[in-house]
């Protein structure tokens, strides 16, 4: 692996992770954007691909641009996800509400799950994000066609953080969880297992996940 911070370590799909994404698993640190898209990435085009036709796993910057692109420019672009074909659709939300910087404080997570036709938000920090998570599942709400003028939105009591810089890895944890329950008939409790000892796993796990790839693939694109 390069030196340097800013040298690519490994171009997968659209996720280009270089060396000072991957120092953030080192903690304690909040991770970033290109990180948790990568997970997405790797998630839905390799681990949980065998369920491709119902999965929709949004990455931030498109999840970012959803939530703040006037509502006229999102069917073009988001045509291409075919998200009315799909069960599940899910969404990082991000508190940043400047489309002209980049950041945010934290992270969690918003699920469509078209069999209930409801939005689920998995907030680690209580219901720091609800609002900007409400915001979001009413953008998206047509792209998915969920039902119009009684849109459904449930926080769910899920894992909660014990510290200000984790909120990325909950994410990324409780994604694959539910991708498991989801489509794959896993049946452990989402809160029995993602807990801070998991999550202090979890970090050095992406780490290594993100050396198998390279190991594995190469610099891939």
């Amino acid at each position: 692996m390069a030196d340097g911070e800013n040298d690519v370590v490994l171009s997968f799909n659209d996720s280009l992770v270089r060396k000072s994404d991957i120092d953030l698993l080192d903690g304690p640190h909040w991770l970033n954007d290109i990180l948790i898209g990568f997970c997405f990435e790797y998630f839905e085009r390799e681990k949980f691909n065998h369920s491709a036709d119902r999965l929709a796993l949004i990455v931030p910057d498109v999840a970012q641009f959803i939530k703040l692109a006037p509502a006229a420019d999102l069917t073009s672009s988001l045509e291409s996800l075919n998200l009315p074909t799909k069960q599940f659709v899910f969404l990082p939300v991000n508190d940043n509400e400047n489309a002209e910087t980049a950041g945010g404080s934290h992270w969690s997570l918003l699920v469509y799950i078209r069999s209930k036709q409801e939005f689920r938000h998995y907030d680690s920090c209580s219901r720091h994000n609800e609002d900007i998570a409400k915001k979001l599942a009413y953008k998206i709400q047509p792209h998915v066609h969920a039902p119009m003028g009684r849109m459904k939105f449930i926080e769910m009591d899920g894992p909660q953080q014990e510290n200000g810089y984790d909120c990325g890895v909950y994410l990324i944890a409780t994604v694959e969880h539910l991708c498991k329950e989801l489509c794959e008939g896993y049946n452990i409790h989402l809160n029995d297992l993602v807990t801070q000892e998991y999550v202090r796993i979890k970090r050095n796990q992406i780490k290594e996940l993100i050396h198998q790839v390279v190991e594995e693939f190469g610099i891939r694109s």
